[in-house]
């Protein structure tokens, strides 16, 4: 086992094998989870800017508002 220091300076350590643990897989799971929704968000915003249209300043506001 190797010892090593992450970009926070937080300790982990690496072994023989390629061995991920339970925690670490649940929580690539869960970002690559938001990670879709966020891009789903985005193409629904875009969708509705798109057919709000912009009728100002702040287009954003404007298609909250209606």
């Amino acid at each position: 086992m190797l010892e090593q220091i992450d970009h926070r300076g937080k300790r982990f350590m690496i072994g023989g094998e390629d061995v991920v643990d339970d925690v670490a897989r649940e929580r690539c799971r869960r970002n690559e989870m938001l990670e879709q929704q966020t891009q789903r968000e985005i193409r629904e915003l875009e969708r509705a800017k798109a057919v709000a249209g912009s009728t100002g300043t702040n287009p954003d506001v404007e298609v909250l508002e209606r």
